[in-house]
C-alpha cells in the first residue's frame, strides 16, 4: 500500500519526490539517534527517588530505609578506604559518604574522624584501623551502629542518643551505657580500652563480662580468651590531646546557632552546626528560611570545589571540598538569586537513602546565565576513576580556608527589592562539644514558645517535627537530575511579580535548568 501511493506521487511530481524521500531518511536518522539517547540517559542515571516516609514526621515502613549514609567529617595525611576486601579509594576526603562496610586504614602520618548523625564521633590515630561493620536501622527506625577497632589506637565519644553503638576489639564486644568517651589501643600488650566518660560494658558473651567506669582501664591478651584485667587508672597517650583538640574546634562551631533547623526532622545532627558556623541564615518570601556561605559574592560557585565519587549501591556521588558541603548537597536545593549570588533551600533532610533524606547527587533549580554544572557520570561500564576531581577555579574555595578562631563576615540578602537581614544566632547550648547539649534541649531551654506544645509541657527534647517535603519530579531524569519542566508547588512572589524578572516564581535569569537530584520543587511554605 505505502509502496503504491510513493509510486503514484513519484509519477504525478518527479521534481519533489527525491525531496521527500531525503526528508523521510533524515527524520528516520533522527529517531533512531533519539532512541539511542533515550537509552543512554536510562544508563546514567539511578531510579527516581522514592516518597518520603518521613514527611509527616513519622518512622520509616519496617524495612524500608535501612540502609545510613555517615559523614567522613575530618580528615589529614594518607587514609585508605577499602569495601569489600578492596581499595574502593586511596585517599579519603571530607564530606564523603561512609556506608556499611567500609574499612577506615589511616598512614604515618593519616587521622580520621567520623561524625555520626546524633553528633556521635569515632576517630583513627596514625597506623590505625577500623571498620564500619553495621551501620544500619531496625525496623522501628533507631540507629544500630557496630565498628571493629582492628589495628592501632581509635577514639569513640558516643552519645547513644540515636540509637545503639558497639565497638568490637579482638574477641571482646564494648557497648555504652549512655554517653561516653573511650579509647582503644591495640598497639599494647595486653590490649586496652580506657574509659574517661560514662560507663563501658565490655564482654565476649562467655567469661569475661565487666563494666568500665571512668578513670579505668580494662586490659586482655587476644593470646589468654576469657582472662582480663580492670586498672583504676588510666596511662596518658600522645594522642589524647589531637583528640581534645578535636572537641573543642567542634565546640566551637557549636557555640552560637539559629533557630532555622528547629522545623526539621532532625534537628540535633551536628552537621547543621556548620552551616550556623560558615553561612548565614535568611528568612525569605515564597522561600522561607535559607542559607547562604559568608565571605562570597555573586561570583562564587557552589560546584567550584568538589569531586564525584564512585559507590556501587548508588553510583558516583558529589563530595563537597567545602568545610560545610555535607547537607546542602544531599538534601535541599541551590537557587541562584540575580546580581546575589546562590541560596540554599532546606528539605528533606533526614533519615537513610533515596527520598527519605539522604541523596547521592544535589539539586538545583536554576544558575546563573550560561552556568552549567558538573555533570554526574555514568555509572562505569568500563573502568573509571573511583574519584573524579572537579575544580573550576581556586578563588572558590579560597573564601573558606581560614583558622576555625574567626568566622567569615555574612552579608544583608537583596530580594524583591528589600534587604533582608540574617537571622541572628540566638541559641547557646550549655556543654559543648560531641558529647554536649543537643540543640533541642538548648532550644526548649532559651526558647521554650519555639517548640511543639507537647514538649514544652513534658520537657523534653524534640524527636522528630514535620519538615516540608520536597516532591519528587514526575518527569524523567536525566543525565544530572536536570528535567524541563516547571517546578512543582513553585511559590508566587509577595506582590504578584517576580523578584527580579516579571512574573512567576523566584527564580533567576539563567533559567530553564531544573536539577531534581532530592526533590524537584520548590516548598511552598
Amino acid at each position: 500500500m505505502e509502496h503504491r501511493i510513493l509510486s503514484r506521487y513519484r509519477s504525478r511530481h518527479p521534481h519533489s519526490y527525491h525531496h521527500l524521500l531525503r526528508r523521510i531518511v533524515l527524520l528516520a536518522a533522527l529517531f533512531v539517534l533519539a532512541l539511542d539517547v533515550a537509552a543512554l540517559a536510562q544508563d546514567t542515571l539511578p531510579p527516581p527517588p522514592p516518597a518520603d516516609a518521613t514527611a509527616a514526621g513519622q518512622n520509616p515502613a519496617p524495612g524500608q530505609n535501612d540502609v545510613r549514609a555517615v559523614r567522613v567529617s575530618d580528615v589529614a595525611g594518607q587514609v585508605q578506604v577499602f569495601q569489600d576486601g578492596q581499595l574502593a579509594f586511596n585517599q579519603a576526603e571530607p564530606n564523603m559518604p561512609a556506608v556499611e562496610g567500609m574499612r577506615f586504614v589511616t598512614g604515618e602520618d593519616g587521622r580520621l574522624e567520623i561524625e555520626f548523625e546524633d553528633g556521635s564521633v569515632a576517630r583513627l590515630a596514625p597506623n590505625s584501623s577500623f571498620r564500619l561493620t553495621q551501620l544500619r536501622r531496625d525496623a522501628q527506625g533507631n540507629a544500630i551502629t557496630r565498628i571493629d577497632a582492628l589495628t592501632g589506637l581509635s577514639y569513640y565519644e558516643l552519645n547513644s542518643r540515636a540509637g545503639q553503638f558497639a565497638v568490637g576489639l579482638a574477641q571482646e564486644n564494648a557497648t555504652p551505657e549512655g554517653a561516653s568517651i573511650f579509647r582503644v589501643d591495640l598497639d599494647n600488650d595486653p590490649n586496652e580500652l580506657a574509659v574517661m566518660q560514662g560507663e563501658v560494658h565490655v564482654g565476649d558473651g562467655d567469661g569475661v563480662s565487666v563494666d568500665v567506669h571512668p578513670n579505668q582501664t580494662f586490659q586482655t591478651d587476644p593470646s589468654q580468651p576469657g582472662q582480663f584485667t580492670v586498672a583504676d587508672s588510666i596511662n596518658a597517650n600522645s594522642w589524647d590531646q589531637w583528640n581534645s583538640d578535636r572537641d573543642q574546634e567542634l565546640a566551637d562551631m557549636e557555640s552560637s546557632e539559629t533557630t532555622a533547623r528547629a522545623s526539621t526532622t532532625n534537628p540535633d545532627d551536628a552537621s547543621w552546626n556548620d552551616l550556623d558556623y560558615y553561612g548565614s541564615w535568611y528568612s525569605v518570601p515564597g522561600y522561607g528560611e535559607v542559607w547562604s556561605p559568608n565571605g562570597v559574592g555573586a561570583d562564587w560557585d557552589p560546584f567550584g570545589d568538589g569531586s564525584w565519587g564512585y559507590y556501587p549501591a548508588f553510583g558516583y556521588t558529589w563530595i563537597s571540598a567545602y568545610p560545610w558541603g555535607w547537607w546542602p548537597y544531599h538534601c535541599g536545593a541551590w537557587d541562584y538569586l540575580d546580581t546575589w549570588g546562590w541560596i540554599w533551600a532546606p528539605g528533606n533532610c533526614g533519615w537513610g537513602l533515596y527520598g527519605a533524606g539522604w541523596m547521592p547527587y544535589p539539586t538545583v533549580w536554576h544558575g546563573p546565565p550560561a552556568w552549567k554544572p558538573p555533570m554526574r557520570p555514568r555509572r562505569p561500564s568500563t573502568p573509571l576513576p573511583r574519584i573524579i576531581a572537579v575544580n573550576r577555579g581556586p578563588q572558590y574555595a579560597a573564601p573558606f580556608r581560614f583558622d576555625h578562631a574567626r568566622s567569615l563576615q555574612p552579608r544583608p540578602l537583596d530580594f524583591n527589592g528589600a534587604t533582608i537581614a540574617p537571622l541572628q544566632a540566638g541559641i547557646h547550648p550549655v556543654q559543648r562539644g560531641p558529647l554536649g547539649e543537643t540543640f533541642t534541649a538548648s532550644l526548649v531551654r532559651q526558647h521554650p514558645e519555639l517548640a511543639p506544645a507537647a514538649v514544652r509541657s513534658a520537657g523534653t527534647p524534640i524527636v522528630r517535627v514535620p519538615q516540608p517535603r520536597m516532591p519528587v519530579p514526575s518527569a524523567p531524569l536525566s543525565s544530572w537530575g536536570y528535567h524541563p519542566s516547571r517546578p512543582a508547588a513553585a511559590p508566587r512572589a509577595p506582590s504578584g511579580g517576580s523578584p527580579r524578572s516579571g512574573g512567576g516564581a523566584p527564580r533567576s535569569s539563567g533559567g530553564g535548568s531544573h536539577p531534581s537530584g532530592g526533590g524537584g520543587g520548590k516548598p511552598h511554605r
